[in-house]
């Protein structure tokens, strides 16, 4: 690359950087764009290209791992946190679901930055442009069918997918009241579990999007933004070579880097900014703020005939369509019954506001439980086909953290807080969303011939009874607290309305967009891809229009 100066910089090779770079540079006039990638080109490593791949790559070298500081509303926990540190990012790493949230989730978010762009029907068009859709006779103004990802169901990924357990989960699940749901606009109840996967093969954004004429470079961590007043120039990177700009940097480094590089580059909280020395550009006392996440609660469940090829880990399950995907069949999104919310008086404007639009959005899911047919990962759950697993996930948590620079040195990781489970609204809502899951696995006429009972997590030091439907609040709440994790699905911290406009573009400088997690201002259901390459597609298209 002998030539440093380019149109546009993009900082950061992950899910949102890839779409950018490759939709920049497939636009009519060609610009030169640079790609940068802190983490490496994962090409050649076997785990990449299948989806149960994903489970090896945690904690491998393509996962950065983040630590938490101790959370003290998890028991002083430290979470890890995992992010792709590779082209594709959390798109190379993560488990493949593809799940829009819902419309009020998107039209809140549009609300918020007063831009109907970002409402459900403003994001339509970017939906479609970014989905290949499995089933030919979806409804066109929904879905894409002519986009780069893949989106199939379960059975849709192959028709011998079909778990044995598949039935069972269904009526258990209507037996408490789910109906029928759609993946469009209202997700609320039961529905096929979809993944992005092509012949149950992982695509990776930097895979699926087309970076031909762009200049990738991988291993190339960035240490700041630079400025000519008060405008972009470039980007300095960490081993000091320096690249330059006509247009914009754009910045695609993740929820928890992003807010990093902004205030390393000087645009962040100024007593931040003055303790570590670094010159201010611009003022921004919200970057880093408004963090959130799905945090979750994972259970096992013992079956009564562990020996009847139920789930993986069987001998009796050697099929190969078993293994092209999540080992699951059904997503059930619930709404917390208002009179569950309403015994959680919010304190503080800070839960105020997220109480206020999200959890009693009656349009709004609130809680998303998957059944999964292994317990991987569960500390002491033998994957031996004896066992199935659960998660409760929270959508749309009310819980605020931060993530702050520890140094004016990039290659320091820096302090995150993410504040969990720290709400009366999510405590109540996730307490509820475990007692529906313990009653679908061990109360139901369709699963309670099947499930024994519910399989505590063997962690040293730690004791815990079997949960049951009728555990006492307090029960729940203490499992929650010391097994609960999150589920990487972080965003917020350069939020649009507060650190960026409605355009992504930086408040205060010219020349600097973000363009990942960190500018959706609040939560929004579903599983976060499924989002951020329709977002990705529609902020490529806000900058070639600029």
């Amino acid at each position: 690359m002998e030539n440093s100066l380019y149109d546009y910089i993009v900082v950061g090779g992950g899910l949102t950087g890839c779409v950018i770079a490759s939709r920049l540079r497939q636009s009519d006039k060609q610009p030169k764009v640079l790609l940068l990638e802190a983490g490496s080109d994962p090409t050649g490593n076997p785990n990449v290209v299948t989806i149960l791949g994903g489970f090896a790559l945690l904690g491998s070298e393509l996962d950065y791992a983040y630590k938490t500081v101790p959370q003290s509303t998890t028991s002083g926990r430290v979470h890890t946190l995992n992010a792709g540190k590779a082209l594709g990012g959390g798109s190379t790493i993560n488990y493949g679901g593809w799940l829009r949230g819902d419309a009020a989730d998107y039209d809140q978010w549009a609300k918020v930055v007063g831009d109907k762009r970002w409402s459900y029907e403003g994001m339509l068009p970017w939906f479609r442009k970014s989905e290949r859709f499995f089933d030919a006779s979806a409804n066109p103004s929904e879905h894409g069918f002519n986009g780069p990802i893949h989106v199939v169901s379960i059975q849709g990924s192959d028709p011998n997918r079909q778990y044995p357990l598949r039935d069972r989960v269904h009526a258990a699940w209507s037996e408490l009241g789910a109906s029928a749901s759609s993946h469009s606009g209202r997700i609320s109840g039961i529905s096929e579990f979809h993944e992005n996967s092509n012949q149950g093969l992982r695509q990776s954004s930097h895979l699926a999007y087309n970076l031909q004429g762009v200049d990738v470079l991988t291993n190339a961590a960035v240490r700041r933004v630079e400025f000519r007043d008060k405008t972009a120039s470039g980007v300095l990177l960490a081993d000091g070579r320096r690249f330059t700009t006509r247009k914009e940097v754009i910045l695609c480094a993740g929820s928890l880097r992003t807010p990093q590089i902004l205030m390393l580059s000087g645009v962040g909280p100024r007593d931040v900014l003055e303790e570590y020395k670094i010159p201010e550009i611009y003022a921004a006392p919200q970057v880093g703020q408004n963090l959130y996440d799905h945090f979750a609660l994972i259970l096992a469940f013992k079956l009564r005939n562990p020996a009847g090829g139920l789930a993986i880990g069987s001998p009796k399950l050697t099929d190969p369509a078993f293994f092209k995907g999540l080992p699951c069949d059904w997503v059930v999104n619930e709404t917390v019954p208002r009179d569950i919310l309403e015994e959680s008086p919010t304190k503080g404007a800070e839960e105020d506001g997220a109480f206020e639009y999200s959890l009693l959005q009656a349009t709004s899911s609130h809680v998303e439980q998957l059944t999964m047919y292994t317990p991987a990962g569960i500390p002491g759950i033998p994957n031996d086909g004896s066992h199935i697993a659960t998660s409760s996930m929270l959508l749309l948590p009310t819980s605020r953290g931060k993530v702050v620079i520890t140094s004016a040195d990039s290659q320091d990781t820096p302090l995150i807080d993410p504040n969990y489970y720290s709400t009366r609204v999510d405590k109540r809502a996730l307490m509820w969303a475990t007692r529906q899951v313990l009653k679908a696995m061990l109360e139901s006429s369709a699963l309670r011939d099947v499930v024994e009972a519910e399989s505590p997590p063997q962690i040293e030091g730690l004791e815990f009874q079997p949960l049951t439907a009728d555990a006492a609040d307090s029960v729940i709440d203490d499992r929650i607290q010391k097994t609960g994790v999150a589920h990487a699905h972080s965003g917020g911290t350069a939020a649009m309305g507060s650190v960026t406009d409605a355009e992504c573009r930086v408040k205060g400088v010219k020349g600097l967009r973000v363009a990942d997690a960190s500018v959706i201002p609040i939560p929004v259901g579903g599983h976060p891809q499924s989002t951020l390459y329709a977002m990705a597609e529609q902020v490529a298209e806000l900058i070639i229009l600029a």
